[in-house]
């Protein structure tokens, strides 16, 4: 544990937040290093994937804690945000490395939050043993498989707004990406996983499937380009989707898709 660096995202925005003064001494007193920066609303800008990147460098964060009050982690803002931070980590540094959302006022319930934070850990600051709880989590990392499929989320101001899909193992005949909400898909290509083509050649693109699960409207573009573990589908997307859904090409026997709801 000795030695270890925790990133701390602090949620509060203004002057009229709690500072984030005690959280850090707790931490510092558990004998972990600290660093961080305050939390930046700006989607417009995908100021998530500064956060992501810094996330991804080793010698930066061992673990990465964020604080916020129950306001914060309502803002459908923020959730979207911390939802593509979230895939960017979970991808980049793997299931083991530890997330902790620590509520300054409150206790979130994992089954309130969009579904790419729902088996992160949840502390609460009225519990007087949290830091003790961040510093174990070096000694008894995260258990369990990741899901059957990748996600991954680039954004940057020139290049727009990405996310990248594919199968951990097998292969995909063909796949299918929509968003629903304020969101709109513009672009599609394939590619190496981890590395945002150029140009790709897609076979039989579709543009425009409206589809409809559980009552959620989604629009869909789809390819029939084989997809495994060392290929990815890339899609991207203006504004900000409350939820995607993918999964097969419509018309294969792997038409099963996936929800994730990200605000």
């Amino acid at each position: 544990m000795a030695g270890k660096k925790v990133w701390v995202t602090w949620m509060p925005a203004g002057g009229k937040g709690p500072k984030p003064d005690t959280v850090l001494t707790a931490l510092t007193a558990a004998g972990l290093q600290i660093g961080g920066a305050p939390w930046i609303d700006d989607l417009p800008k995908m100021a998530w994937y500064e956060l992501g990147s810094a996330l991804l460098e080793t010698a930066k964060a061992d673990l990465w804690l964020v604080a916020g009050r129950s306001e914060d982690f309502r803002s459908e803002r923020n959730r979207y945000g911390l939802s593509l931070v979230t895939a960017m980590v979970r991808e980049g540094r793997g299931i083991g490395f530890p997330i902790f959302f620590l509520g300054l006022d409150h206790a979130s319930e994992p089954e309130s939050m969009p579904t790419l934070l729902r088996d992160l850990r949840f502390l609460s600051a009225a519990d007087s043993n949290w830091p003790a709880k961040i510093a174990t989590a070096f000694l008894k990392p995260a258990q369990g498989a990741p899901w059957d499929f990748r996600v991954n989320a680039v954004g940057h101001p020139i290049i727009g707004q990405w996310f990248e899909i594919g199968p951990r193992e097998g292969e995909w005949a063909g796949v299918m990406f929509g968003v629903s909400g304020e969101g709109k898909i513009t672009h599609h290509m394939v590619g190496p996983k981890g590395q945002l083509p150029d140009k790709s050649v897609l076979k039989y693109p579709t543009e425009g499937i409206r589809a409809e699960v559980k009552g959620v409207e989604f629009t869909a573009w789809s390819v029939q380009n084989r997809i495994g573990p060392q290929d990815s589908y890339y899609v991207k997307v203006e504004g900000h989707p409350s939820t995607l859904l993918f999964g097969g090409h419509p018309g294969t026997d792997q038409a099963e898709v996936t929800i994730l709801k990200l605000s």
